[in-house]
């Protein structure tokens, strides 16, 4: 399944030499079905960053890995891929920027260290007669073509020619470069409530999960709801995968938690604020306004024109957002609005900021 992963130029970099691991506190990495999301995630990942976005394509074999790491760690739906495990190289189908490769001796030195996990003063020198022949077999390559793609695998097998003594002991895997030391075990039998030794944390998410997975409309918005308390830093993600939920009430409930998140992007929300069902537009306006950032008076405006009462009035929760002395139309909107208790709200902004008392009809 040809999917793709929105990220900034720095990381991209270190994904074509370890693969997508998840960028902390997340514990999961994001895949996108359409190269449109990607770009977005991408274009805010940057803009954070101070960085260039990346859109990386990828061919994820979602079956393969889920019967790998478990239906609970691969979660698909919407077009959004949410995989909790590390994802190797070898999915990578476009690798725009290929990090140059080490070839002086410090560089490979580090690069060694780095792999092996071991600190500087401990690892290996670059003044080591093996990083030396290493460094010689690199220029000679280029040297010899210099167009030619050196990888990072064929690095490896040479290091491991010339620097026999630092692999000894130690496993790498060729498609991850992960190294991992082999020690003498001794096999005990224990048994272990893993329920005890299971932070509260986890718990909770293996719940979330169970309930994000269940056919039940109302178990998955359970779901939605118990990722918020646990305060999953992921959350605004897991929102837009219910965006297309088949149920609408799954929809709203997603809207509305995507509204509290701390962190989100309007542009997979806007097509739901011309949803024909209010309770979902009415949610969709005012989760776009929150996140809108300067074009919120915009939005909050558009809501409170809305011909449904529920639209309005969900929109006026958004006013307190707005200065009533620069957005006096939009006050105004709300101020002689057939709904009492939208009039109330903005009577009670508006106090003070020299607005007439207001006449108006029963609804």
């Amino acid at each position: 399944m040809i999917v793709y992963h929105g990220t900034t130029h720095r990381r991209a970099q270190r994904i074509c030499v370890e693969g997508f691991r998840p960028k902390k506190p997340s514990r999961r990495v994001w895949f996108a079905a359409g190269r449109g999301y990607a770009r977005m995630r991408a274009k805010v990942q940057a803009r954070r960053a101070h960085d260039r976005p990346v859109v990386l394509t990828c061919n994820v074999d979602i079956g393969q890995l889920a019967a790998k790491l478990g239906k609970k760690r691969v979660v698909s739906k919407s077009g959004i891929i949410a995989i909790d495990g590390h994802v190797p190289i070898t999915v990578l189908r476009s690798a725009p920027m290929t990090p140059d490769v080490p070839s002086s001796p410090a560089e490979l030195a580090a690069w060694i260290n780095q792999l092996l996990r071991l600190k500087p003063h401990k690892g290996v020198s670059k003044r080591h007669p093996g990083i030396d022949r290493l460094s010689r077999w690199v220029a000679n390559r280029f040297a010899a073509n210099p167009r030619c793609t050196v990888r990072h695998t064929e690095l490896l097998d040479m290091a491991r020619r010339w620097l026999p003594e630092y692999f000894d002991g130690v496993e790498v895997d060729p498609k991850t470069l992960h190294a991992r030391r082999r020690i003498s075990t001794i096999e005990v039998e224990v048994a272990v409530d893993v329920d005890a030794i299971l932070p509260d944390a986890d718990r909770g998410e293996d719940e979330a999960l169970d309930c994000l997975l269940s056919p039940k409309p109302e178990r998955r918005v359970r779901g939605l709801s118990i990722l918020e308390k646990l305060e999953e830093p992921d959350l605004f993600e897991w929102c837009v995968m219910f965006l297309e939920d088949e149920s609408p009430a799954v929809r709203v409930a997603a809207l509305h938690t995507a509204r509290r998140c701390a962190d989100g992007d309007p542009e997979p929300l806007t097509p739901l604020a011309a949803s024909k069902d209010r309770r979902v537009r009415a949610a969709a306006i005012a989760a776009i306004a929150r996140h809108a950032g300067q074009d919120a008076p915009e939005w909050i405006e558009y809501g409170l024109k809305d011909p449904s009462r529920c639209v309005r009035a969900e929109t006026a929760a958004l006013l307190s957002m707005l200065d009533p002395a620069k957005y006096r139309g939009i006050f105004e909107l709300a101020l002689y609005d057939p709904n009492p208790g939208i009039r109330r709200r903005a009577e009670k902004l508006a106090a003070g900021k020299g607005y007439c008392k207001a006449t108006y009809w029963r609804e």
